[in-house]
Protein backbone atom coordinates (compact mmCIF):
# COMPACT_ATOMS: atom_id res chain seq x y z
CA UNK A 1 0.00 0.00 0.00
CA UNK A 2 1.29 3.27 -0.85
CA UNK A 3 1.29 5.75 2.04
CA UNK A 4 -1.05 8.54 2.51
CA UNK A 5 1.04 11.69 2.99
CA UNK A 6 -0.27 15.03 3.04
CA UNK A 7 2.78 16.95 0.74
CA UNK A 8 0.54 20.57 0.58
CA UNK A 9 3.51 23.08 1.37
CA UNK A 10 4.96 21.78 -1.93
CA UNK A 11 1.76 21.83 -4.24
CA UNK A 12 1.74 23.33 -7.49
CA UNK A 13 -1.04 24.66 -9.12
CA UNK A 14 -2.00 23.37 -13.01
CA UNK A 15 -2.86 20.81 -14.81
CA UNK A 16 -6.01 19.17 -16.06
CA UNK A 17 -7.31 16.22 -13.30
CA UNK A 18 -8.75 13.50 -15.72
CA UNK A 19 -11.93 11.89 -13.84
CA UNK A 20 -15.28 10.66 -15.83
CA UNK A 21 -18.98 10.91 -15.38
CA UNK A 22 -21.09 7.52 -15.69
CA UNK A 23 -23.66 8.94 -17.62
CA UNK A 24 -25.49 11.94 -19.18
CA UNK A 25 -27.90 13.19 -16.01
CA UNK A 26 -31.16 13.43 -16.93
CA UNK A 27 -31.32 17.04 -15.48
CA UNK A 28 -28.51 18.98 -14.12
CA UNK A 29 -30.53 20.07 -11.44
CA UNK A 30 -29.13 18.72 -8.00
CA UNK A 31 -32.39 19.04 -5.93
CA UNK A 32 -33.39 15.37 -7.08
CA UNK A 33 -31.20 12.52 -6.02
CA UNK A 34 -29.18 11.02 -8.96
CA UNK A 35 -26.53 8.41 -8.74
CA UNK A 36 -25.03 10.03 -12.48
CA UNK A 37 -25.07 13.43 -11.85
CA UNK A 38 -23.08 13.09 -7.95
CA UNK A 39 -19.64 12.98 -9.46
CA UNK A 40 -20.33 16.71 -10.87
CA UNK A 41 -22.29 18.28 -8.75
CA UNK A 42 -20.04 18.48 -5.35
CA UNK A 43 -17.30 20.46 -7.95
CA UNK A 44 -19.68 23.17 -8.33
CA UNK A 45 -22.37 23.56 -5.90
CA UNK A 46 -21.85 24.24 -2.08
CA UNK A 47 -24.42 23.96 1.25
CA UNK A 48 -24.97 25.99 4.02
CA UNK A 49 -22.84 24.05 5.91
CA UNK A 50 -20.12 21.16 5.26
CA UNK A 51 -18.60 17.91 6.85
CA UNK A 52 -15.62 18.23 8.70
CA UNK A 53 -13.31 16.23 6.90
CA UNK A 54 -10.85 14.13 9.11
CA UNK A 55 -6.59 14.77 8.31
CA UNK A 56 -5.22 11.68 7.61
CA UNK A 57 -8.32 10.25 9.65
CA UNK A 58 -12.00 9.33 8.68
CA UNK A 59 -13.92 11.95 9.43
CA UNK A 60 -15.77 12.00 12.91
CA UNK A 61 -19.65 13.75 11.79
CA UNK A 62 -18.83 17.32 13.13
CA UNK A 63 -19.78 20.30 11.17
CA UNK A 64 -17.90 23.51 10.11
CA UNK A 65 -19.20 26.46 8.09
CA UNK A 66 -19.73 26.72 4.01
CA UNK A 67 -21.85 29.45 2.76
CA UNK A 68 -22.44 29.85 6.47
CA UNK A 69 -19.72 31.04 8.22
CA UNK A 70 -21.46 30.08 11.90
CA UNK A 71 -24.52 28.10 13.16
CA UNK A 72 -25.60 28.45 16.39
CA UNK A 73 -28.77 25.91 17.72
CA UNK A 74 -30.42 28.26 20.72
CA UNK A 75 -30.83 26.73 24.04
CA UNK A 76 -34.32 25.34 23.91
CA UNK A 77 -33.24 23.69 20.33
CA UNK A 78 -36.09 25.53 18.72
CA UNK A 79 -34.38 28.07 16.45
CA UNK A 80 -31.43 27.54 14.59
CA UNK A 81 -29.33 30.92 13.16
CA UNK A 82 -26.62 30.95 10.23
CA UNK A 83 -24.12 33.96 9.96
CA UNK A 84 -23.47 34.09 5.98
CA UNK A 85 -19.68 34.05 5.22
CA UNK A 86 -18.51 37.34 3.69
CA UNK A 87 -17.95 37.46 0.22
CA UNK A 88 -19.08 33.96 -1.41
CA UNK A 89 -19.32 34.86 -4.97
CA UNK A 90 -21.27 33.14 -7.90
CA UNK A 91 -19.34 31.66 -10.60
CA UNK A 92 -18.54 34.39 -13.00
CA UNK A 93 -21.29 33.62 -15.95
CA UNK A 94 -24.37 34.84 -16.92
CA UNK A 95 -27.21 35.45 -15.96
CA UNK A 96 -25.46 36.03 -12.46
CA UNK A 97 -21.81 37.10 -13.70
CA UNK A 98 -19.91 36.59 -10.53
CA UNK A 99 -22.22 38.45 -8.32
CA UNK A 100 -22.02 37.97 -4.25
CA UNK A 101 -24.01 35.26 -2.42
CA UNK A 102 -27.39 37.21 -0.20
CA UNK A 103 -29.91 36.09 1.90
CA UNK A 104 -32.21 36.28 -1.46
CA UNK A 105 -30.35 33.48 -2.60
CA UNK A 106 -30.35 31.36 0.75
CA UNK A 107 -34.04 31.87 1.17
CA UNK A 108 -34.54 31.08 -2.26
CA UNK A 109 -33.11 27.87 -1.91
CA UNK A 110 -34.34 26.93 0.92
CA UNK A 111 -38.08 27.43 -0.74
CA UNK A 112 -36.96 25.15 -3.92
CA UNK A 113 -36.00 22.30 -1.47
CA UNK A 114 -39.07 22.67 0.26
CA UNK A 115 -41.11 22.86 -2.97
CA UNK A 116 -38.92 20.20 -4.95
CA UNK A 117 -36.84 18.37 -2.45
CA UNK A 118 -37.40 14.15 -2.48
CA UNK A 119 -36.21 14.70 1.01
CA UNK A 120 -38.28 17.81 1.73
CA UNK A 121 -40.69 15.41 4.36
CA UNK A 122 -38.11 15.01 6.69
CA UNK A 123 -37.00 18.71 6.62
CA UNK A 124 -39.78 20.70 6.40
CA UNK A 125 -42.82 21.13 8.37
CA UNK A 126 -44.77 22.68 4.67
CA UNK A 127 -44.53 18.67 3.84
CA UNK A 128 -44.99 17.17 6.70
CA UNK A 129 -46.71 18.24 10.30
CA UNK A 130 -43.79 15.64 11.81
CA UNK A 131 -41.04 17.24 9.94
CA UNK A 132 -39.18 20.29 12.29
CA UNK A 133 -38.40 23.75 10.26
CA UNK A 134 -42.08 25.48 10.17
CA UNK A 135 -40.19 28.66 9.07
CA UNK A 136 -37.29 30.52 8.03
CA UNK A 137 -36.55 34.05 7.25
CA UNK A 138 -33.36 36.40 6.93
CA UNK A 139 -33.80 39.43 9.60
CA UNK A 140 -30.53 41.21 8.12
CA UNK A 141 -27.67 40.68 5.05
CA UNK A 142 -26.19 38.25 6.91
CA UNK A 143 -28.50 36.38 9.10
CA UNK A 144 -30.99 33.33 8.17
CA UNK A 145 -32.88 31.74 10.94
CA UNK A 146 -35.30 28.85 11.23
CA UNK A 147 -37.94 28.41 13.66
CA UNK A 148 -38.53 24.82 15.07
CA UNK A 149 -41.33 22.77 16.01
CA UNK A 150 -39.07 20.54 18.01
CA UNK A 151 -35.46 20.35 18.86
CA UNK A 152 -34.75 17.56 16.55
CA UNK A 153 -31.22 16.79 18.21
CA UNK A 154 -29.49 16.27 14.38
CA UNK A 155 -31.37 19.24 12.31
CA UNK A 156 -28.44 21.15 11.13
CA UNK A 157 -26.90 18.34 9.30
CA UNK A 158 -29.56 18.35 7.12
CA UNK A 159 -27.63 21.58 6.05
CA UNK A 160 -24.64 19.92 5.00
CA UNK A 161 -23.29 17.30 2.57
CA UNK A 162 -22.01 14.26 3.94
CA UNK A 163 -22.36 11.54 1.08
CA UNK A 164 -24.66 11.35 -2.40
CA UNK A 165 -24.39 15.33 -3.00
CA UNK A 166 -27.36 15.63 -4.72
CA UNK A 167 -30.82 15.83 -3.21
CA UNK A 168 -29.13 18.26 -0.57
CA UNK A 169 -30.12 21.66 0.66
CA UNK A 170 -27.98 23.29 -1.83
CA UNK A 171 -27.09 26.85 -2.22
CA UNK A 172 -28.54 28.39 -6.23
CA UNK A 173 -28.52 32.05 -7.42
CA UNK A 174 -32.06 33.22 -7.40
CA UNK A 175 -32.15 33.85 -10.84
CA UNK A 176 -32.95 29.99 -11.01
CA UNK A 177 -36.32 31.08 -10.07
CA UNK A 178 -36.26 33.15 -13.82
CA UNK A 179 -33.69 33.97 -16.44
CA UNK A 180 -31.28 30.58 -14.96
CA UNK A 181 -32.30 26.87 -15.55
CA UNK A 182 -30.65 24.63 -13.48
CA UNK A 183 -31.87 21.24 -15.32
CA UNK A 184 -29.19 22.19 -18.19
CA UNK A 185 -27.33 24.78 -17.05
CA UNK A 186 -24.84 24.62 -13.62
CA UNK A 187 -23.79 27.70 -11.46
CA UNK A 188 -23.14 27.68 -8.05
CA UNK A 189 -20.69 28.90 -5.44
CA UNK A 190 -18.33 26.00 -5.50
CA UNK A 191 -14.71 25.40 -6.16
CA UNK A 192 -14.82 24.47 -9.96
CA UNK A 193 -17.29 25.90 -12.75
CA UNK A 194 -18.89 24.41 -15.43
CA UNK A 195 -16.45 25.54 -18.77
CA UNK A 196 -18.28 22.81 -21.18
CA UNK A 197 -21.05 20.24 -21.33
CA UNK A 198 -21.56 18.33 -24.28
CA UNK A 199 -24.38 16.32 -23.94
CA UNK A 200 -23.52 12.27 -24.17
CA UNK A 201 -19.64 12.98 -24.54
CA UNK A 202 -18.97 14.93 -21.45
CA UNK A 203 -18.29 18.05 -18.59
CA UNK A 204 -15.23 20.02 -18.13
CA UNK A 205 -14.90 22.19 -15.53
CA UNK A 206 -12.51 25.12 -14.54
CA UNK A 207 -11.02 26.33 -11.03
CA UNK A 208 -13.32 28.63 -9.88
CA UNK A 209 -10.93 31.67 -9.36
CA UNK A 210 -13.12 33.70 -6.73
CA UNK A 211 -13.71 31.11 -4.73
CA UNK A 212 -13.67 31.86 -0.93
CA UNK A 213 -10.84 29.00 -0.22
CA UNK A 214 -8.27 29.69 -2.17
CA UNK A 215 -6.18 26.44 -0.99
CA UNK A 216 -8.87 24.60 -2.25
CA UNK A 217 -9.12 23.81 -5.81
CA UNK A 218 -5.24 23.76 -7.24
CA UNK A 219 -6.18 22.09 -10.57
CA UNK A 220 -6.71 24.19 -13.60
CA UNK A 221 -9.57 21.68 -15.18
CA UNK A 222 -11.52 18.75 -14.40
CA UNK A 223 -12.00 16.76 -17.45
CA UNK A 224 -15.36 14.15 -17.33
CA UNK A 225 -15.84 12.80 -20.45
CA UNK A 226 -19.04 10.21 -19.60
CA UNK A 227 -17.90 6.30 -19.78
CA UNK A 228 -20.64 4.49 -19.18
CA UNK A 229 -19.12 1.16 -19.80
CA UNK A 230 -17.54 -0.59 -16.26
CA UNK A 231 -14.41 -2.28 -18.73
CA UNK A 232 -13.96 0.97 -20.57
CA UNK A 233 -13.24 2.72 -17.20
CA UNK A 234 -11.12 0.11 -16.15
CA UNK A 235 -9.22 0.32 -19.23
CA UNK A 236 -9.64 4.27 -19.37
CA UNK A 237 -7.66 4.09 -15.75
CA UNK A 238 -4.86 1.72 -16.96
CA UNK A 239 -4.40 4.14 -19.87
CA UNK A 240 -4.03 7.10 -17.90
CA UNK A 241 -7.00 8.74 -19.27
CA UNK A 242 -8.64 8.67 -15.54
CA UNK A 243 -6.29 9.56 -12.81
CA UNK A 244 -7.86 7.97 -9.68
CA UNK A 245 -10.90 5.41 -9.06
CA UNK A 246 -13.06 5.34 -6.07
CA UNK A 247 -12.95 1.71 -4.41
CA UNK A 248 -15.56 -0.04 -5.37
CA UNK A 249 -17.80 2.80 -7.24
CA UNK A 250 -15.49 3.11 -9.95
CA UNK A 251 -13.49 0.16 -9.85
CA UNK A 252 -14.75 -3.06 -7.99
CA UNK A 253 -12.07 -4.96 -5.48
CA UNK A 254 -12.09 -8.09 -7.63
CA UNK A 255 -9.91 -5.64 -10.30
CA UNK A 256 -7.86 -3.76 -7.97
CA UNK A 257 -4.66 -6.11 -8.00
CA UNK A 258 -4.88 -7.19 -11.76
CA UNK A 259 -4.86 -3.51 -12.35
CA UNK A 260 -1.71 -3.25 -10.33
CA UNK A 261 0.05 -6.08 -11.86
CA UNK A 262 -1.13 -4.93 -15.74
CA UNK A 263 0.07 -1.04 -14.74
CA UNK A 264 2.29 -1.83 -11.64
CA UNK A 265 2.85 2.41 -11.59
CA UNK A 266 -1.01 2.63 -10.51
CA UNK A 267 -0.57 3.26 -6.85
CA UNK A 268 -2.72 1.51 -4.16
CA UNK A 269 -3.84 3.67 -1.43
CA UNK A 270 -6.07 2.36 1.66
CA UNK A 271 -9.04 4.27 2.16
CA UNK A 272 -11.62 3.95 5.59
CA UNK A 273 -13.66 1.06 5.99
CA UNK A 274 -15.99 0.74 2.62
CA UNK A 275 -19.82 -0.58 3.84
CA UNK A 276 -22.90 -1.64 1.04
CA UNK A 277 -25.04 0.84 1.72
CA UNK A 278 -27.73 -0.86 -0.78
CA UNK A 279 -31.31 -2.13 1.50
CA UNK A 280 -33.23 -4.78 1.01
CA UNK A 281 -36.39 -4.11 1.14
CA UNK A 282 -39.94 -6.20 1.47
CA UNK A 283 -43.01 -4.87 -1.18
CA UNK A 284 -46.18 -5.26 1.02
CA UNK A 285 -48.45 -5.77 -2.18
CA UNK A 286 -51.33 -7.25 -2.64
CA UNK A 287 -52.13 -5.72 0.79
CA UNK A 288 -52.79 -8.14 3.65
CA UNK A 289 -51.60 -11.02 1.00
CA UNK A 290 -47.66 -10.13 1.28
CA UNK A 291 -45.91 -13.49 2.21
CA UNK A 292 -43.29 -10.68 3.92
CA UNK A 293 -45.78 -9.86 6.43
CA UNK A 294 -45.08 -13.05 8.52
CA UNK A 295 -41.62 -12.10 10.45
CA UNK A 296 -40.95 -15.73 10.38
CA UNK A 297 -40.03 -15.60 6.53
CA UNK A 298 -38.34 -12.13 6.83
CA UNK A 299 -35.67 -13.45 9.62
CA UNK A 300 -35.32 -16.44 7.27
CA UNK A 301 -34.41 -14.22 4.55
CA UNK A 302 -31.65 -12.56 6.73
CA UNK A 303 -30.34 -16.18 7.78
CA UNK A 304 -29.99 -17.18 4.28
CA UNK A 305 -27.52 -14.56 3.68
CA UNK A 306 -23.94 -15.68 4.04
CA UNK A 307 -22.16 -12.49 4.88
CA UNK A 308 -18.53 -13.32 4.88
CA UNK A 309 -18.76 -15.16 1.63
CA UNK A 310 -20.72 -11.75 0.80
CA UNK A 311 -17.63 -9.85 1.95
CA UNK A 312 -15.03 -12.04 0.15
CA UNK A 313 -16.40 -12.05 -2.91
CA UNK A 314 -17.49 -8.35 -3.41
CA UNK A 315 -14.29 -7.03 -1.13
CA UNK A 316 -11.99 -9.39 -3.02
CA UNK A 317 -10.52 -10.16 0.83
CA UNK A 318 -9.28 -13.90 0.08
CA UNK A 319 -6.48 -12.65 -2.78
CA UNK A 320 -5.87 -9.35 -1.08
CA UNK A 321 -4.31 -11.49 2.13
CA UNK A 322 -2.73 -13.43 -0.25
CA UNK A 323 -0.35 -11.10 -1.40
CA UNK A 324 0.16 -9.67 2.53
CA UNK A 325 -2.39 -6.79 2.69
CA UNK A 326 -4.76 -7.33 5.16
CA UNK A 327 -8.50 -6.35 5.34
CA UNK A 328 -10.67 -5.68 7.81
CA UNK A 329 -14.08 -6.45 7.49
CA UNK A 330 -17.49 -6.51 9.08
CA UNK A 331 -21.45 -6.97 9.05
CA UNK A 332 -24.10 -4.22 8.82
CA UNK A 333 -26.74 -4.41 11.08
CA UNK A 334 -29.84 -2.12 10.25
CA UNK A 335 -26.91 0.81 10.36
CA UNK A 336 -23.89 0.43 7.96
CA UNK A 337 -20.49 -0.21 9.23
CA UNK A 338 -19.39 3.07 9.11
CA UNK A 339 -15.77 4.21 11.20
CA UNK A 340 -17.71 7.62 12.46
CA UNK A 341 -20.54 5.43 13.69
CA UNK A 342 -18.75 2.43 15.36
CA UNK A 343 -15.85 4.88 17.11
CA UNK A 344 -18.53 7.16 18.22
CA UNK A 345 -20.56 4.18 19.67
CA UNK A 346 -23.60 4.24 17.46
CA UNK A 347 -23.36 0.99 15.65
CA UNK A 348 -24.11 -2.32 17.30
CA UNK A 349 -22.34 -5.22 15.74
CA UNK A 350 -24.23 -8.17 15.17
CA UNK A 351 -21.11 -10.04 15.46
CA UNK A 352 -20.95 -8.67 19.22
CA UNK A 353 -21.67 -9.90 22.48
CA UNK A 354 -23.80 -6.10 23.05
CA UNK A 355 -26.42 -6.87 20.39
CA UNK A 356 -28.13 -10.18 22.35
CA UNK A 357 -30.22 -12.86 21.43
CA UNK A 358 -30.92 -11.40 18.30
CA UNK A 359 -27.77 -11.42 16.62
CA UNK A 360 -28.66 -15.17 15.43
CA UNK A 361 -30.68 -13.77 12.92
CA UNK A 362 -27.92 -12.37 11.04
CA UNK A 363 -26.13 -15.74 11.05
CA UNK A 364 -25.77 -17.84 8.46
CA UNK A 365 -28.26 -20.91 8.89
CA UNK A 366 -29.86 -22.37 6.11
CA UNK A 367 -31.27 -24.95 7.90
CA UNK A 368 -33.43 -23.09 10.36
CA UNK A 369 -34.05 -20.72 7.85
CA UNK A 370 -35.71 -23.61 5.95
CA UNK A 371 -37.37 -24.45 9.40
CA UNK A 372 -39.07 -20.96 9.84
CA UNK A 373 -40.01 -20.87 6.23
CA UNK A 374 -42.20 -23.90 7.09
CA UNK A 375 -43.28 -22.86 10.53
CA UNK A 376 -44.76 -19.76 8.72
CA UNK A 377 -46.68 -21.85 5.61
CA UNK A 378 -43.69 -22.20 2.86
CA UNK A 379 -42.42 -25.63 3.61
CA UNK A 380 -41.79 -25.58 -0.49
CA UNK A 381 -40.82 -22.31 -0.45
CA UNK A 382 -42.62 -20.03 -3.01
CA UNK A 383 -42.37 -17.92 -6.21
CA UNK A 384 -40.82 -14.21 -5.60
CA UNK A 385 -39.74 -11.16 -7.72
CA UNK A 386 -36.77 -9.19 -6.56
CA UNK A 387 -36.35 -5.80 -8.22
CA UNK A 388 -33.31 -4.10 -8.51
CA UNK A 389 -31.80 -1.18 -11.25
CA UNK A 390 -29.80 -2.00 -13.58
CA UNK A 391 -28.59 1.09 -15.79
CA UNK A 392 -25.86 2.97 -17.03
CA UNK A 393 -26.45 5.24 -14.18
CA UNK A 394 -26.86 3.33 -11.14
CA UNK A 395 -26.28 -0.82 -11.88
CA UNK A 396 -27.08 -3.20 -8.81
CA UNK A 397 -26.56 -6.71 -10.91
CA UNK A 398 -23.45 -7.46 -9.26
CA UNK A 399 -24.89 -7.09 -5.96
CA UNK A 400 -27.67 -8.75 -6.99
CA UNK A 401 -26.59 -11.99 -8.04
CA UNK A 402 -25.28 -13.53 -4.28
CA UNK A 403 -28.49 -12.42 -2.57
CA UNK A 404 -30.19 -14.10 -5.38
CA UNK A 405 -28.38 -17.42 -4.85
CA UNK A 406 -28.84 -17.07 -0.99
CA UNK A 407 -32.56 -17.12 -1.55
CA UNK A 408 -32.90 -19.49 -3.61
CA UNK A 409 -30.62 -21.91 -1.82
CA UNK A 410 -33.46 -22.11 1.22
CA UNK A 411 -35.89 -22.92 -1.39
CA UNK A 412 -37.52 -19.93 -3.24
CA UNK A 413 -37.90 -19.22 -6.78
CA UNK A 414 -36.73 -15.66 -8.41
CA UNK A 415 -37.54 -14.36 -10.82
CA UNK A 416 -35.37 -11.03 -11.84
CA UNK A 417 -36.82 -7.48 -12.67
CA UNK A 418 -33.64 -5.63 -13.85
CA UNK A 419 -34.63 -2.11 -14.28
CA UNK A 420 -33.13 -0.25 -17.27
CA UNK A 421 -35.23 2.42 -16.90
CA UNK A 422 -33.21 4.75 -13.97
CA UNK A 423 -35.69 8.32 -13.32
CA UNK A 424 -38.91 6.61 -15.06
CA UNK A 425 -38.69 2.74 -13.49
CA UNK A 426 -36.18 2.62 -10.70
CA UNK A 427 -36.76 5.77 -8.62
CA UNK A 428 -40.25 5.83 -8.67
CA UNK A 429 -41.77 2.45 -8.94
CA UNK A 430 -38.49 0.75 -6.16
CA UNK A 431 -36.40 3.19 -5.01
CA UNK A 432 -38.92 5.85 -3.34
CA UNK A 433 -41.98 3.36 -3.85
CA UNK A 434 -41.57 3.16 0.20
CA UNK A 435 -42.57 -0.57 -0.42
CA UNK A 436 -45.92 -0.59 -3.03
CA UNK A 437 -44.43 -3.37 -4.92
CA UNK A 438 -44.95 -7.35 -5.07
CA UNK A 439 -41.95 -8.96 -4.20
CA UNK A 440 -38.13 -7.43 -2.61
CA UNK A 441 -36.62 -4.53 -3.71
CA UNK A 442 -32.93 -3.73 -3.91
CA UNK A 443 -32.21 0.04 -3.79
CA UNK A 444 -30.70 3.01 -2.43
CA UNK A 445 -31.95 5.03 0.28
CA UNK A 446 -33.23 8.29 -1.68
CA UNK A 447 -29.78 9.04 -2.94
CA UNK A 448 -28.19 7.19 0.48
CA UNK A 449 -28.57 11.17 2.05
CA UNK A 450 -30.66 9.96 5.14
CA UNK A 451 -28.26 7.11 6.39
CA UNK A 452 -25.22 8.90 6.19
CA UNK A 453 -26.34 12.54 7.59
CA UNK A 454 -26.15 11.22 11.18
CA UNK A 455 -26.62 7.54 12.55
CA UNK A 456 -30.12 8.58 14.52
CA UNK A 457 -31.29 9.83 10.74
CA UNK A 458 -29.84 6.74 9.40
CA UNK A 459 -32.50 4.50 10.90
CA UNK A 460 -35.09 6.90 11.50
CA UNK A 461 -35.24 7.72 7.82
CA UNK A 462 -36.18 4.36 7.23
CA UNK A 463 -38.17 2.48 9.64
CA UNK A 464 -40.09 6.23 11.33
CA UNK A 465 -43.51 6.19 9.28
CA UNK A 466 -43.71 9.78 9.25
CA UNK A 467 -40.17 9.88 7.13
CA UNK A 468 -41.94 10.28 4.06
CA UNK A 469 -40.63 8.46 0.65
CA UNK A 470 -37.27 7.11 2.68
CA UNK A 471 -39.67 4.96 5.01
CA UNK A 472 -39.84 1.47 3.96
CA UNK A 473 -43.55 1.44 3.88
CA UNK A 474 -43.95 -1.43 5.97
CA UNK A 475 -47.35 -2.24 8.97
CA UNK A 476 -47.15 -4.72 11.29
CA UNK A 477 -50.98 -5.06 11.29
CA UNK A 478 -51.69 -6.06 7.20
CA UNK A 479 -53.96 -3.33 6.47
CA UNK A 480 -51.12 -1.40 4.24
CA UNK A 481 -51.57 1.28 5.79
CA UNK A 482 -48.15 2.04 6.02
CA UNK A 483 -48.56 2.29 9.65
CA UNK A 484 -45.13 1.10 10.76
CA UNK A 485 -44.32 -0.58 14.26
CA UNK A 486 -45.78 1.15 16.93
CA UNK A 487 -42.81 -0.10 19.73
CA UNK A 488 -39.68 0.68 17.15
CA UNK A 489 -41.32 4.12 16.61
CA UNK A 490 -42.24 5.12 19.71
CA UNK A 491 -38.35 4.35 20.56
CA UNK A 492 -37.67 6.38 17.20
CA UNK A 493 -39.41 9.28 18.13
CA UNK A 494 -38.04 9.59 20.98
CA UNK A 495 -34.50 9.14 19.19
CA UNK A 496 -35.22 12.52 17.05
CA UNK A 497 -35.82 14.60 19.81
CA UNK A 498 -33.36 13.47 22.73
CA UNK A 499 -30.57 16.11 23.33
CA UNK A 500 -28.70 14.16 25.96
CA UNK A 501 -26.12 12.32 23.17
CA UNK A 502 -26.04 8.95 25.79
CA UNK A 503 -29.54 8.91 25.94
CA UNK A 504 -30.22 9.01 22.28
CA UNK A 505 -27.47 7.01 21.30
CA UNK A 506 -28.84 3.72 23.77
CA UNK A 507 -31.96 4.27 21.97
CA UNK A 508 -30.61 4.09 18.41
CA UNK A 509 -28.72 0.67 19.56
CA UNK A 510 -31.91 -0.41 21.13
CA UNK A 511 -33.48 -0.18 17.59
CA UNK A 512 -30.84 -2.02 16.33
CA UNK A 513 -31.43 -4.76 18.78
CA UNK A 514 -35.08 -4.41 17.85
CA UNK A 515 -34.71 -4.60 14.75
CA UNK A 516 -32.45 -7.20 14.14
CA UNK A 517 -35.51 -9.64 15.35
CA UNK A 518 -38.29 -8.00 13.21
CA UNK A 519 -36.01 -7.55 10.21
CA UNK A 520 -38.83 -5.16 8.51
CA UNK A 521 -36.21 -4.66 5.79
CA UNK A 522 -32.30 -5.44 5.46
CA UNK A 523 -29.36 -3.28 4.73
CA UNK A 524 -26.80 -5.05 2.86
CA UNK A 525 -24.68 -7.83 4.00
CA UNK A 526 -21.61 -5.78 5.14
CA UNK A 527 -18.24 -4.47 3.85
CA UNK A 528 -14.51 -4.35 4.01
CA UNK A 529 -11.32 -1.92 4.14
CA UNK A 530 -11.41 0.39 1.09
CA UNK A 531 -8.84 0.45 -1.85
CA UNK A 532 -8.01 3.31 -4.22
CA UNK A 533 -6.02 3.34 -7.48
CA UNK A 534 -4.88 6.42 -8.43
CA UNK A 535 -1.50 7.51 -11.08
CA UNK A 536 1.71 8.69 -9.19
CA UNK A 537 0.53 12.35 -10.38
CA UNK A 538 -1.71 12.79 -8.54
CA UNK A 539 -0.17 14.42 -4.81
CA UNK A 540 -1.99 15.16 -1.70
CA UNK A 541 -4.30 11.56 -2.19
CA UNK A 542 -6.90 10.82 0.39
CA UNK A 543 -5.30 13.41 3.15
CA UNK A 544 -9.26 14.49 3.88
CA UNK A 545 -11.26 12.27 4.60
CA UNK A 546 -15.33 12.62 4.18
CA UNK A 547 -18.39 11.20 2.92
CA UNK A 548 -18.58 14.67 0.63
CA UNK A 549 -16.43 13.99 -2.47
CA UNK A 550 -16.34 17.54 -2.10
CA UNK A 551 -13.16 16.48 0.11
CA UNK A 552 -11.58 13.94 -2.13
CA UNK A 553 -10.27 16.73 -4.30
CA UNK A 554 -9.65 19.40 -1.34
CA UNK A 555 -6.02 20.69 -1.70
CA UNK A 556 -5.18 17.45 -4.62
CA UNK A 557 -2.87 18.44 -6.73
CA UNK A 558 -1.05 17.44 -10.13
CA UNK A 559 2.94 16.93 -10.06
CA UNK A 560 3.39 16.66 -13.87
CA UNK A 561 6.19 15.20 -13.57
CA UNK A 562 5.56 11.59 -12.67
CA UNK A 563 3.21 9.20 -14.83
CA UNK A 564 1.02 9.28 -16.78
CA UNK A 565 2.10 12.66 -17.72
CA UNK A 566 5.22 11.12 -18.39
CA UNK A 567 6.60 7.67 -19.19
Amino acid sequence: MTPVVDNFSSAKRGGPLKDYAQAEPRSLDPVVPLADYNRIAPFVYSTLLAEKPGHLKPSAYELQGQVAQSYELSQDGLQLTFKLRPGVKFHNRPPVNGRTLDTDDVMFSLKKFENEGSLRSLIFNSASPDAPVLSYSAPDSSTVVMKLKEPVAYIANWFAAFGSFTGQVIMYPKEAGSTLDLRSDIIGTGPFQLKEHTPSVGFTLSRNPNYWDQNHALVDEVQMPIVSEYATRLAQLKAGNVHYGVSTNTIRAEDLLTIKKDEPRILLYESEFAPTTTVFTFGHLPVGGSKFQDERVRQAVSMSWDRDLFNTSKYNTDNFEKEGIPVRTGWNSHMAYRDAFVQGGWFLDPQGKDFGPNSKYFEYNVDEAKKLLSAAGYAKGFDMTIHYPASAQYNLSKDTEPIIGFLQAIGLTIKQDAEADYTGGYIPKIRDASGEFEGVGIHSVTGGIPSIVDPTSAVVAEYWPQSGVTFHGFDVNGKGDKSGDPTLSSMLQKARVERDVEARKKLVLDSQRYLGKAMHALTFPGGATGFWPAWPAVQNFLVWQSGDETWERYQMWLDQSKPPFTA
